[in-house]
């Protein structure tokens, strides 16, 4: 039995090669999935902890020495010596400082600080103090104090006077290598401790101001008491790149532990560390499961797919062995005897393919994970790859006995009988149909009802396959009705007449379109899951780092932006944000006209609407700008009215506000005169007729604003082209009307208050509101804030994004000038940040380093991290899948087309000796392939496209780590799908016009006399 079925593998040749082959790549996937989902997760972990803050993964220890040295750099050499550090640490790094004294003046709190090779961490103009008595202080601190190169500056006690010898700042930018880069990380440990902060009013203290450290020699500091001397020591976690990430939670109860104080030679030694490995641990843990789950569906694919074409290449070798188990049974077999000799091959195959699968899986796995991971990640083989492999072969043994038995299920004359013609299908088959089709609608309506975000499920990961049968399925009976439809009428031409009667009467043509169809299918879904989720990472990267190089800032915003405007005065490269926590939610507020140059804007926010339309929607008008000290206002004021005061709110050009007081005015007809700090030019946001010190006031009548001169020079084009509206909110408004005169505006009053204006910022703040941010806005403008001190104006949603800038979802993207316009806002309490362009200049990157700024996140760098999460990189799979399917799919069709290669040269024979042209047939047989392969082709690329509609939205395509992460949105790129049925259409459209030459190439007459003979 084993010889027989040996010799019949060995004349089947290229049926039993497609076999085996379908067979390695199924047992390859099952070994591939859960080994490189187990790599991945060691991987992730490998990178999160390497490039994650040094504060969230490292450990930070204080020693508080016992007494004054009178020998600095022997304290911190003693202090790491005799300090017992963990053994999961890098080498430490050692820094001697002085607690915060109050300098003289308006220092601030000032703190010194030595550090052994400190300078060549820096960059430094000047030179690097070497003596006591030199100091080097944040090139920014030295510029807002007026110190220069040589300057005495006074600290007071007990640091007394120091000579300013350099400036400093920590190196940033996206021009730093990554190398110094990790080599800074590694010294600093935090970059921000290297900030100078700003004073600030907090609950109604004044914190004084806090600059950088002083950085001086060690002899400086000796001898000062002992209470003003700190050691600190700080060690990043040790992460070798064979990690094992189930290893990590043993790694973070030991960083958790509540350490003893280490009593010390030189003090005592307390650990303060504020990592956070446990959070850091429940995400590799989160990030390793999400890994594998989403190779399931890849892996999953791959094999049912295998499956399906396997199913249809052993019907055809069992067609093939037709006659010898038929003649198996003229010879007095058995059932028992032929179903041994029927599965004899088939089986022979799957033993063969054990360890040729396993192999290949072990190489590929192999290969991806030193192709796509980082250098020295072992390659896992976890314990279920065996319970993957064993379910494979299971499968792959059901799915020959089923083939088998449809073989063995027709009767020995029907055996006899040569060719199988199309006949209605059986009771079992229309039920088995039904019931796909029936589940297929239930698992779609389910998909479809349930919540978008929901964990993925068993559902979720089958559909797009069981849409594919259904599709399928319909393609393969549709072009069957079809065909025979169009056979049943007067045939038009011999080529067309051949193509119909083939397709309907030809039944092993049509078996293709099923199989076919799902490989199609899931190609079409596997390429598009994997663009879905490059373009969420894409929209979360753009959302946590909406800029080439995002800056953090210790500056108040209107600063901040007082700095953007001077460095960069054209708008090229720089705009500054600030998220602001305010009584409604939480806004991101920019200098929206820098949007389009500055940031990155990513198209699936606001789809229809690029950033210049945002900025066109949320901003308005500038202020009118004066320029000068002068200020000379005209007012007629009504008959029988009391006096008015004008009260005008302008801001200086480094952003600051303030309010000036013109007049009083009498009745009449007057003007009046008022010094004004706008030297360098101001903008009047706001004015407001009022009585004394802008006290509310009687206003009955119309009083004329107007004409308006500053420094002798005609001004009234401020009133006139200022685009003024009556203020709504924050006071009694007195007002009815306001419009514009030839010098100026006439404001109609009738009432008690204030005739309050403001320019080209009245009525509700336009925004773009992150989706889940709009009801509460429109909650927020319904009851129409009241004041105008530092709460959110009322505003209104001019368009919802998917997401905005740092704050995703959740936020609400306002224009700095449209919120701060005549309004005062707690500009303390905002968390400040710099956007800057790729292209940014060097100069002026260094300009920000020197005012204190440090990069806070790199786009790239922010890209890189997501794209190289457990989740992303298993994601990879998808494209592989796609490859393999689209392979198995062309060599299924290859093998099944020369299977029914002679038997359709005998066709073409038989038409060429009864006068039908070459030409002809060539064209019948084109046709006939084109339809069959065209409808799977077709049902293939609808059935994956309605899987990403209907599934993309509900699996889980990436971790959601924050609120502040946008969702994923489920779409079908049209570019993505045409170029997957360009791709289909050439490979199959090759097989279609090589199967048609060949069968024309050697149909002869003299074919069908050596068959006869």
């Amino acid at each position: 039995m084993i010889r027989v079925a040996l010799d019949g593998l060995r004349s089947r040749a290229l049926l039993s090669v497609g076999t085996l082959l379908l067979l390695v790549v199924a047992l390859g996937s099952a070994v591939l999935g859960p080994s490189f989902a187990a790599a991945v997760g060691n991987a992730y972990a490998v990178t999160r902890l390497s490039e994650e803050r040094n504060v969230l993964t490292g450990r930070t220890w204080e020693v508080r020495p016992s007494a004054s040295t009178d020998d600095p750099s022997a304290l911190l050499d003693d202090a790491l010596d005799q300090l017992v550090l963990p053994d999961d640490q890098h080498a430490p790094t050692a820094q001697l400082e002085t607690a915060r004294v109050l300098a003289p003046g308006a220092l601030g709190e000032v703190m010194l600080m030595a550090k052994p090779d400190a300078c060549t961490h820096l960059d430094l103009d000047g030179r690097c103090p070497s003596a006591p008595g030199e100091v080097a202080v944040l090139a920014g601190d030295a510029e807002e104090d007026g110190h220069e190169l040589g300057d005495r500056i006074d600290l007071g006690e007990p640091f007394g006077t120091l000579t300013l010898v350099g400036t400093y700042a920590y190196p940033s930018g996206p021009t730093v290598p990554a190398e110094r880069r990790e080599a800074l990380e590694d010294f600093w440990f935090e970059p921000t401790r290297l900030a100078s902060v700003p004073a600030t009013v907090a609950t109604g203290t004044e914190i004084p101001r806090q600059p950088a450290p002083y950085l001086v020699a060690p002899d400086q500091l000796a001898g000062l008491a002992p209470s003003l001397l700190l050691v600190r020591v700080d060690s990043r976690i040790d992460v070798p790149a064979d990690l094992d990430a189930a290893d990590l939670p043993a790694l973070a109860e030991r960083a958790a532990a509540d350490p003893a104080p280490q009593q010390l030679e030189v003090g005592t030694a307390a650990e303060i560390s504020n990592n956070d490995l446990d959070g850091i641990v429940a995400d590799v843990d989160r990030e390793r499961r999400a890994a594998l789950l989403a190779v399931a569906p890849a892996v999953v694919s791959l094999v049912l797919v295998a499956l399906a074409l396997l199913s249809r290449l052993t019907s055809a070798a069992g067609e093939l062995r037709v006659p010898d188990l038929a003649l198996a049974s003229l010879r007095g077999a058995d059932r028992r005897r032929t179903w041994v000799l029927a599965l004899s091959e088939p089986l022979l195959l799957v033993v063969a393919s054990v360890p040729f699968g396993v192999a290949g899986g072990v190489a590929l796995t192999w290969a991806l994970v030193r192709a796509w991971l980082p250098a020295g990640v072992p390659v896992p083989l976890p314990a279920y790859v065996v319970l993957a492999c064993v379910a494979v072969v299971a499968c792959a043994v059901a799915v020959c006995v089923v083939s088998t038995r449809a073989v063995l299920a027709r009767s020995l004359a029907d055996q006899l009988g040569g060719q199988a013609r199309p006949r209605p299908a059986g009771r079992l088959a229309v039920l088995g149909a039904l019931a796909l089709v029936a589940l297929t609608v239930v698992l779609v309506g389910a998909a479809l009802t349930r919540p978008a975000g929901d964990a993925t499920d068993a559902a979720d990961l089958a559909l797009p396959l069981l849409i594919a049968a259904v599709l399928g399925l319909g393609a393969a009976g549709g072009a069957r009705a079809a065909a025979g439809a169009l056979a049943r009428r007067p045939a038009r031409g011999v080529a067309g007449f051949l193509a119909v009667r083939a397709v309907a009467r030809r039944a092993v043509g049509t078996l293709v379109v099923l199989p076919l169809t799902i490989a199609i299918a899931v190609v079409t879904f596997g390429a598009g899951t994997f663009d879905a989720a490059g373009a969420w990472r894409a929209s979360v990267a753009a959302t946590q780092a909406p800029a080439s190089t995002v800056w953090a800032s210790e500056l108040p915003m209107r600063e901040a932006v007082a700095l953007t405007r001077r460095l960069d005065p054209d708008g090229r490269w720089l705009m500054a944000t600030g998220t602001w926590n305010a009584q409604d939610g939480v806004y991101v507020v920019a200098d929206a006209p820098r949007l389009p140059t500055a940031s990155l804007w990513d198209p699936s926010w606001t789809p229809g609407h690029g950033v210049e339309d945002v900025v066109g929607l949320i901003t308005r008008p500038s202020p009118p700008a004066l320029t000068g000290t002068r200020l000379r206002l005209g007012l007629v004021v009504p008959r029988a009215s009391e006096e008015v005061t004008v009260e005008m709110r302008l801001r200086t050009a480094d952003g600051d506000t303030f309010n000036a007081y013109v007049g009083p005015f009498p009745p009449g007809e007057t003007a009046a005169t008022e010094r004004v700090p706008c030297e360098k030019g101001c903008t009047i946001e706001g004015l407001a007729l009022a009585g004394p010190a802008g006290l509310p006031t009687d206003l009955f009548g119309d009083y004329a604003v107007g004409p308006v001169e500053v420094d002798g020079r005609d001004a009234s084009d401020v009133l006139t082209d200022g685009d003024w509206h009556l203020v709504g909110e924050g006071i009694t408004q007195a007002a009815q009307d306001v419009r514009v005169t030839g010098a100026g505006l006439v404001v109609t009053a009738s009432g008690t208050g204030k005739a309050g204006l403001t320019s080209g910022a009245g009525g509700l703040r336009p925004v773009v509101a992150g989706r889940e941010a709009v009801d509460r806005l429109g909650r927020v403008a319904a009851g129409a804030a009241t004041s105008t001190v530092g709460g959110p104006p009322p505003s209104e949603a001019v368009l919802v994004a998917e997401s905005v800038p740092f704050l995703g979802p959740e936020g609400v993207l306002i224009d700095y000038a449209v919120l701060t316009t005549n309004r005062t806002v707690y500009e303390e309490e905002f968390e400040v940040r710099v956007l800057a362009a790729a292209d940014t200049p060097e100069r002026v990157s260094t300009a920000l380093a020197r005012q204190g700024l440090t990069v806070e996140r790199l786009h790239a760098q922010e890209r890189d991290r997501l794209d190289e999460t457990a989740y992303a990189l298993a994601l990879r799979l998808y494209l592989v899948a796609a490859v393999l399917v689209l392979l198995m799919a062309v060599a299924g069709l290859v093998v099944t087309t020369a299977i029914q290669l002679p038997g359709r040269r005998m066709d073409a024979a038989a038409l060429s000796v009864v006068g039908v042209r070459r030409r002809s047939v060539l064209l019948a047989v084109g046709v006939e392939q084109v339809v069959v392969l065209g409808a799977a082709a077709v049902a293939g690329l609808l059935a994956g496209a309605a899987a990403q509609l209907i599934v993309l939205g509900r699996i889980t395509l990436g971790q959601v780590e924050e609120a502040s992460w946008p969702r994923v949105v489920a779409r079908v790129d049209p570019a993505l799908l045409s170029v997957t049925a360009l791709v289909v259409g050439v490979l199959l459209g090759t097989v279609a016009l090589l199967s048609a030459w060949a069968t024309v190439r050697r149909a002869r007459g003299a074919s069908l006399r050596e068959k006869a003979r």
